[in-house]
């Protein structure tokens, strides 16, 4: 067997179980406007929850035991967070592209969100703000977040330049860059996390690093989507901190987070024709006590030591493809698949043993989950 801390997965937006495979094979552009944005205009708070649910299942069961969630009626998802027994840092999701009396109603939401789930759960649930992009906030929204946050002392959460077409339009309409014109306003510091930052500037990496930014990287997602690939190995040696993240299981399209490590350590040796690059084992540490930096937690979960929570994995080690054993850290990051997945612990209790679910029905969930998509993308 082996022991290991709960997987960390820094960025996700897990209700859209219900829209995986809508959409396939386009650019993130059109894939937002024409697939995902037509239909989430029509989610309702019961698809959130039955989809955030389904999304806990499969982390649960895929190792992860804390995931940072971007999503409406976000309150939805604490309810799905609670029930599955997980740790979550929960970003109400905030734009007002469509007119500013959304941005209105979903700044409403996310303040009730905070002040009725913020360390809900035994201190198991944070809630923090989040503002989806520069490219869907207003200035005005922006700078209220901000404002928001700094009074009820929390943190924000935001995609930052994901992809080229939103560096290039930002640069035109406000002569910087977004990370640049997130620090003018005000919201770049040590209680941010940044999700993507896949075209940063070498001085935006700089001011990032400078301000206390943190980067929830998602490699899966970036490729898949086709807009890059982060430099990673150029922000660890910045200083940053960096974590991993899945994205949504409609654009990743999935949840595991040990195939995130994977394809995170394949990526950037591919890319820079180096096998040197971003080895297992400081992949593995992005996956669990990096990301635990990421979202503020550090003092709690990340690591196996004592005084921090007890979340952690139990891995079986006889798994077909994971023998044998010359290399536990290459094992990890390479060769562990869902059965090796044999127990999860958060804060000392068993959300799954002997591969199953502790706290639900798998097969009611997964039928309930099918039927709200069903309903929602018919």
């Amino acid at each position: 067997k082996a022991v290991l801390p709960g997987l960390v997965n820094c960025h996700t937006h897990a209700p859209m179980t219900l829209l995986r495979g809508l959409g396939e094979d386009v650019p993130l552009d059109a894939w937002l406007r024409e697939h995902i944005w037509p239909v989430e205009a029509r989610i309702k708070p019961e698809h959130v929850y039955w989809g955030a649910l389904l999304a806990c299942l499969e982390m649960a069961l895929t190792g992860t035991t804390c995931f940072c969630d971007m999503y409406l009626h976000e309150g939805q998802v604490a309810e799905a967070v609670l029930k599955a027994g997980l740790r979550a840092v929960l970003a109400p999701g905030l734009f007002d592209a469509p007119g500013p009396e959304v941005g209105e109603r979903l700044f409403r939401d996310a303040v009730r969100v905070f002040e009725r789930y913020d360390g809900a759960g035994e201190g198991r649930i944070k809630v923090i703000f989040g503002p989806h992009a520069v490219y869907t906030c207003s200035l005005e929204l922006l700078e209220r977040v901000r404002d928001k946050a700094r009074e009820l002392g929390t943190g924000i959460h935001i995609h930052l330049a994901e992809t080229e077409r939103e560096v290039r339009d930002c640069l035109a309409e406000h002569g910087r860059t977004p990370a640049e014109l997130l620090d003018q306003l005000g919201l770049l510091g040590p209680g941010t996390s940044a999700a993507h930052c896949v075209h940063l500037k070498d001085e935006d990496m700089g001011l990032l690093a400078e301000r206390g930014v943190k980067v929830a990287h998602c490699p899966v997602a970036n490729a898949k989507l086709g807009v890059g690939v982060a430099r990673v190995p150029e922000m660890l040696s910045s200083g940053l901190a960096v974590g991993l993240g899945t994205d949504g299981p409609a654009s990743n399209n999935s949840l595991d987070m040990f195939e995130t490590v994977k394809f995170a350590c394949l990526l950037q040796k591919a890319a820079q024709a180096d096998p040197t690059v971003l080895k297992a084992r400081e992949a593995l540490e992005m996956a669990t006590v990096g990301g635990a930096r990421v979202l503020g937690l550090e003092g709690q979960v990340g690591s196996l030591e004592p005084g921090k929570k007890a979340d952690f994995v139990v891995l079986d080690l006889r798994e077909v493809g994971m023998a044998p054993l010359h290399d536990i850290y290459a094992i990890l990051a390479y060769s562990v698949g869902q059965r090796a997945v044999e127990a999860v612990f958060v804060d000392g209790e068993p959300v799954v043993l002997d591969r199953r679910p502790v706290r639900f029905d798998l097969a009611e969930v997964v039928e309930r989950a099918t039927r709200a998509a069903e309903e929602l993308v018919s």
